[in-house]
Formats: C-alpha cells, sequence, structure tokens
C-alpha cells in the first residue's frame, strides 16, 4: 500500500463543515478520497511555503509539489487511476469546459465576495485566529490588499461588486443547468470534474450568513442536493454537523445516491 500523502491546505472556518473551507485544497481531497488514496491533511494557513506559493501542495515519497491539478495527474499517473475512463470524447469536452468556468472564473467572484463582500469583515478576524502572533497582526491589511491586486490585475476587480456578484450567480444558474436532475455532473456515476465542482460548491454553499453570492447556491435545490449527496459518499464524518437547514436536503440526496 502507497504511504499516505501529505496534503498541506488552509485550514476550515465561517461553517464550512471540512478540515479546509478553500476550494482548491477541497478539490484535491475530494479527488484523494474518490480515489481511494490515503492522505493526510496538513493544516498551512500560509500558502507562501508551498512551491507554487499557492494553497494547496503535497508531500510524498520524495516528491514536493503544488497545483490540484498537476497533483492529480501525477497520483494518478504514478497509481494507474482513472476515473474518468467511463467517459466518452463529448462529456470529457464539457468537463473541461465547466472545470475552467469554476477555476478562471467563478473562483474570482468567489474570492471577492470572500474576503470583501457581505460578511467580509468576520471571515478576515476568523482567519486572523488561525495565524500566529504577531502576523496576524498585520493580516487584515495585508490580505485584503494582496486579493484586491489579484482581483484587479485578472480583470474582476474592476467591476462593480453588483456586477461581480451576477456574474457569479451567472456561474452557478448555469452549473446547476448543466446538473439538471443527474446524480452527478457527467451523468449517473462520479468522475474527476465531480471533485472540482464539489470543491467549489462545498465551500460556498455552506458559509454562514447572509452573503448574497453564497446564499444564491444554496438556494439551487439540485446543487444542494448534489452537495448533500457527494459530503454523503466521500465525507461522512461531516453529517454530524449538518445545519438543520440542510436536513431535508440530505435525506433526498440520500434517497438519490
Amino acid at each position: 500500500m502507497t504511504s499516505p500523502i501529505q496534503l498541506f491546505a488552509f485550514g476550515t472556518g465561517w461553517g464550512v463543515p471540512f478540515q479546509t473551507s478553500a476550494p482548491f485544497p477541497l478539490k484535491l481531497a475530494t479527488w484523494l478520497r474518490m480515489a481511494r488514496v490515503p492522505f493526510e491533511i496538513v493544516e498551512a494557513n500560509d500558502a507562501g511555503k508551498g512551491p507554487k506559493g499557492k494553497s494547496p501542495w503535497i508531500e510524498w515519497e520524495g516528491t514536493r509539489m503544488g497545483d490540484s491539478s498537476l497533483i492529480i495527474e501525477h497520483v494518478a499517473s504514478k497509481l494507474d487511476i482513472d476515473l474518468d475512463a467511463h467517459l466518452d470524447a463529448r462529456q470529457r469536452a464539457l468537463g473541461t469546459t465547466i472545470q475552467r468556468m469554476l477555476e478562471e472564473h467563478y473562483h474570482q467572484c468567489f474570492e471577492h465576495q470572500l474576503f470583501f463582500g457581505e460578511g467580509a469583515q468576520d471571515r478576515v478576524k476568523e482567519f486572523q485566529t488561525m495565524v500566529p502572533f504577531p502576523i496576524n497582526l498585520l493580516l487584515p491589511t495585508v490580505i485584503r490588499r494582496s486579493f484586491a491586486k489579484q482581483l484587479h490585475a485578472r480583470g474582476m476587480g474592476r467591476h462593480k461588486e453588483a456586477v461581480i456578484v451576477d456574474q457569479g450567480k451567472a456561474d452557478l444558474d448555469a452549473l446547476a443547468e448543466l446538473l439538471g436532475d443527474q446524480s452527478y455532473m457527467l451523468g449517473d456515476s462520479p468522475s474527476a470534474l465531480d471533485a472540482c465542482v464539489f470543491g467549489f460548491l462545498g465551500v460556498s454553499v455552506y458559509v454562514k450568513g447572509d452573503n448574497p453570492l453564497f446564499r444564491h447556491a444554496a438556494s439551487h435545490d439540485n446543487l444542494m442536493r448534489y452537495c448533500e449527496r457527494m459530503r454523503g459518499r466521500y465525507f461522512p464524518e461531516t453529517l454530524e454537523s449538518l445545519p438543520l437547514m440542510f436536513k431535508s436536503a440530505n435525506r433526498a440526496a440520500e434517497g438519490a445516491a
């Protein structure tokens, strides 16, 4: 049996029931559970320590590497894993398109609302508690300046907040339409794409508070059932902390799994 992978990731927060509340680490953790690859999460709230200066990264059998997609490719190749073996060419193409929408566009809307939208001040304060003194004193200013610079450089930060929220909602609406009444994003069986989709939805729908983008994600019944289906199948230990507002969705998800 392969030795456990050490997955270095941001810790959890703002109501998210998983060990990490960041989309790319949750994506990677989900894929590893789907692939039944042993791993352990190491909380690392300073992404600058990673090989690419971003979260997550792994250390495994003498290899230290970053970027969730490259990590998945590396582990899949080493262990001869293919979660997409049942997909045809069109499904694979659709999967790539959905992944790019989430990782290159929705991600920007998500980050903006997380650190600048409704409830952002409380979330930044919560993140402060995860970082050691005296760095935590500088965190609010540093983190906002860093994300503001990144979002402006990529274009999203040049828009008004209402535009950013509307564009994020449009991504979620498209995702809900593409999912329809399927159990998983590309049909009745899970694929690698579901790790990515759940990575982003899982850190959106459970965020506490009245943020308009995150509440919009949870307002889609099929996306909520999907999240609970994935959660029940791959993160069953988190169901004990299931909020009351999601109880009915979880029962429906269990029946459809």
